[in-house]
């Protein structure tokens, strides 16, 4: 049984007692599992019921019953509402005498080499030779049987044979024995709702469209350099982490909070150099102290003027100051402090390592401000690019808005700056991404994926239109490229029709 209206797509199977349904939409061909049925066969109205696979199913005993049989369906699906009407007709199963008559008389047409008006003459030959010779041995009673063989000779001579395809009686071919896919001598495709359920067929109404190419690019997660920072020291020496202990990856910090501090390190040229030159500042130390007492009793006597000593008492505290400078460096930690607010992303240090200028010790990322660098392999315009998104491997998807593009080529590409606007928690910085953004002038026209195209045995490159609910055609179309996802269909297909958008080449290995 099969019945479609503008909102679904039914088929009945009858097993037993039981009738199995198959509801699907039939814009998409999707599945239907929410819908409430109200099955009426004969004159009861029965609740179908959803089962684990996604099939509705219903018992009547009617259905063992030989005849058509009308079938009712109501359909309940959140605010929509539908009727489909559709009929079964179940077979007599006939005796045990009629079926061995129909396999013989189908086993003599099919294998033999003799043509079945020939098998009847030969027939009536034999016949006419057994009723001459009753005729001769038997009297009255043989006159009655040669007019009984006449009789049958002259129904026989009206019942008409036909030859190899020119059979006016139903087709065969037309309904496929079984319930497996086949491919029909016309070409369409026979295949059943279990199957279609199994590969997951999806279909679309064709409309046309007004739109942009698809411009599409390999990126990466970056942070923003305005929202981000690493900790590093400006001098060698060991690390002492803070009061309240070493910060951890995933914390969170605010600008200007401690992150430990480094104790000064020296090798031994150079505390071999300090300790000369801490020599030098204290001989020079005593010798300005000295000439500064000598100088101030001079003072006293007037032997020596005022600014005299004035000038050595600032040499003298210079010396001091230098010296006091020099122990300090020595001795003194420094401080290390975030630079911005964030989340430490890296922590590459522990306590009492001992660290480098050019070591990084933390590295703290903003998630709520992230881009994304692309790579551009040709020179279309960034400006022109709307409506960008990325997509992680794990479908994690964000909008994007053009910042810039580069203006130098980097091994023959170069790199698109993209501003996430809404970061997802998901989102990690180095996460590889796909860019999908349009761009160029819009054209209008029936615009298919290109998964929705198959090549048929004769070489043509052809789509499948769904015909009936279990019949798919293929159809052959002239397209041309429109991104690296869709193609433009120039010529094949026209508005309305209903196509295969998903599983196109499963249901083209169908032989």
């Amino acid at each position: 049984m099969t019945a479609v209206s503008e909102n679904y797509q039914l088929v009945g199977i009858v097993e037993g007692e039981v009738l199995v349904i198959y509801l699907d939409r039939f814009a998409d061909n999707a599945p239907v599992t929410s819908a409430k049925l109200e099955v009426t066969i004969g004159d009861v109205a029965v609740q179908a019921e959803l089962q684990k696979n996604g099939t509705y199913e219903v018992a009547s005993p009617h259905l063992k019953s030989a005849g058509s049989h009308e079938i009712l369906v109501a359909i309940t699906d959140d605010v929509v509402t539908d009727l489909l009407v559709g009929s079964i007709q179940i077979p007599p199963s006939g005796g045990l005498v009629g079926r061995l008559d129909h396999s013989i008389w189908t086993h003599l047409k099919e294998h033999t080499e003799v043509s079945p008006k020939l098998l009847g003459w030969a027939g009536a030959g034999i016949l006419g030779l057994l009723g001459l010779g009753l005729l001769i041995k038997g009297g009255r009673r043989g006159a009655t049987a040669v007019a009984l063989i006449i009789g049958i000779l002259v129904i026989g001579s009206t019942v008409a044979f036909a030859g190899p395809g020119h059979d006016h009686g139903p087709s065969s071919a037309a309904s496929p024995a079984g319930n497996g896919p086949a491919r029909q001598p016309d070409g369409s495709i026979f295949l059943p709702k279990p199957s279609q359920r199994l590969l997951e067929i999806r279909t679309r109404i064709l409309e046309p469209e007004t739109t942009t190419r698809t411009v599409r690019f390999v990126g990466r997660i970056v942070a923003n350099p305005n929202r981000s920072g690493v900790v590093q020291s400006t001098i060698q020496g060991r690390f002492i982490p803070p009061a309240d202990g070493l910060a951890l990856i995933g914390s969170r910090v605010k600008a200007g909070d401690p992150m430990g501090s480094v104790a000064p390190s020296f090798i031994s040229k150079d505390a071999s150099d300090m300790t000369q030159t801490l020599g030098e500042l204290d001989q020079q130390i005593a010798l300005a102290r000295t000439k500064l007492a000598r100088q101030e009793s001079l003072l006293r006597s007037n032997v020596v003027a005022t600014a005299v000593v004035d000038e050595i008492r600032i040499q003298l505290e210079g010396y001091l100051k230098r010296r006091q400078e020099l122990l300090a460096a020595r001795i003194q930690p420094e401080e290390l402090r975030a630079p911005v607010e964030g989340v430490i992303t890296a922590s590459r240090v522990v306590a009492g390592q001992v660290v480098a200028q050019s070591d990084v010790l933390f590295t703290i990322v903003d998630p709520t401000s992230l881009m994304v660098e692309a790579l551009a392999f040709d020179q279309s315009n960034g400006d022109e690019i709307n409506g960008a998104t990325s997509v992680t491997g794990d479908n994690v998807q964000s909008r994007l808005r053009f910042v810039g593009r580069s203006r130098s080529l980097q091994q023959q590409y170069s790199v698109i700056s993209f501003e996430v606007l809404d970061p997802s928690p998901a989102l990690n910085v180095g996460t590889p991404v796909t860019i999908v953004g349009r761009a160029g002038a819009p054209v209008t026209g029936i615009i298919i994926p290109r998964s929705a195209i198959a090549q048929a045995p004769n070489g043509q490159m052809v789509v499948f239109r769904h015909k009936e609910p279990e019949t798919f055609e293929p159809k052959a179309i002239r397209f041309e490229p429109f991104d690296s996802a869709t193609v433009l269909v120039l010529a094949g297909v026209e508005r309305g029709d209903k196509i295969v958008v998903q599983g196109a080449q499963l249901i083209n290995q169908v032989r």
